[in-house]
């Protein structure tokens, strides 16, 4: 069956469109990637902006299409922490669905972060503890897994966006801005040490991660193929941490299209992954491209083929 998933997000708008088997087997079609922002605001004013809502129908309208276009027989629609806390998501939603008939589901907390280790963890050996790490805008999910048996799940309220409006400085990361955010992170994610037993490695996702792997790989523009399942160590995190402080954002230009519309948002999400690895005592992390959308269409396979 031909699904096309949709990961709504605080900071991106997401749509996989794949083939998928009722046995888990998944042939991706096409990939389609926007960044508008909806929840910019939101964390102060509990609101969706009028022109987010607008910049939201136009991608989901696109998306609409495209996924006619490529013959889906499905559009799936998931919202992440911004319809979580956004006091209008409810408007939001019927407005979205009265202009393109697509119907977004809120997921709580525990179900993206259910759905983002099926997806992130599709084609890596789940015999082993598994920690998934998925930096989003709003909120930042781990989850640690061994085959079926769930050891710790549980959604953090904080994500790069977060971070960009309460920690970063408007022209660049400042020093001072690490020290903060590290304060912050090292408090918010200090209930990973309760975990009973420690994951023997980890899975990240996100933009954020496939960002930084992509640096360190020397890429300027995204390759999903040249950067899943490679390992990102804390010292590549920290080597490229170190690069960003004072760095304007106007000149993350010189890394390439990678970077692009993540500029300010880079540095928070690099102290994030290092701070869930070091209280997770692992050296780094390997880099899944799939996720929460992915999850999306074995969930529905499993429960619909």
């Amino acid at each position: 069956m031909r699904i096309a998933a949709i990961d709504s997000g605080t900071n991106t708008l997401l749509m996989l469109i794949a083939d998928v088997q009722k046995n888990g087997e998944v042939q991706i079609i096409k990939e389609f990637h926007n960044m508008p922002r909806a929840g910019e605001g939101v964390f102060t004013t509990k609101l969706i902006r009028e022109e987010k809502i607008s910049a939201l129908i136009d991608i989901y309208s696109k998306y609409r299409a495209a996924a006619a276009e490529f013959g889906a027989e499905k559009i799936i629609a998931g919202g992440t922490n911004v319809f979580r806390i956004a006091e209008n998501a409810k408007k939001v939603i019927e407005k979205v669905k009265n202009a393109t008939g697509i119907e977004i589901k809120v997921l709580t907390g525990e179900e993206e972060a259910e759905l983002s280790f099926l997806g992130a963890t599709a084609d890596f050996n789940r015999s082993h503890l598994l920690a998934v790490i998925d930096i989003g805008g709003g909120s930042t999910e781990v989850t640690c897994k061994k085959d079926n048996n769930l050891i710790f799940k549980k959604s953090f309220p904080t994500g790069v966006v977060t971070i960009r409006e309460n920690f970063v400085g408007k022209e660049h990361l400042s020093s001072d801005n690490l020290s903060e955010i590290y304060s912050h992170t090292r408090d918010i994610f200090s209930d990973l040490k309760a975990i009973s037993v420690f994951p023997e490695a980890a899975v990240a996702i996100a933009g954020t991660p496939t960002t930084l792997i992509s640096m360190a790989k020397g890429l300027v523009k995204y390759d999903a193929k040249a950067i899943h399942k490679e390992f990102l160590s804390i010292e590549m995190i920290e080597k490229l941490l170190q690069q960003f402080i004072n760095l304007p954002f106007g000149q993350y230009s010189k890394y390439g299209k990678i970077v692009a519309g993540r500029e300010d948002l880079m540095g928070g999400g690099s102290a994030i992954l290092k701070t869930v690895l070091e209280v997770l005592n692992l050296n780094g992390a390997f880099v899944s491209t799939t996720g929460l959308r992915y999850g999306m269409v074995l969930k529905y396979a499993e429960e619909n083929l």
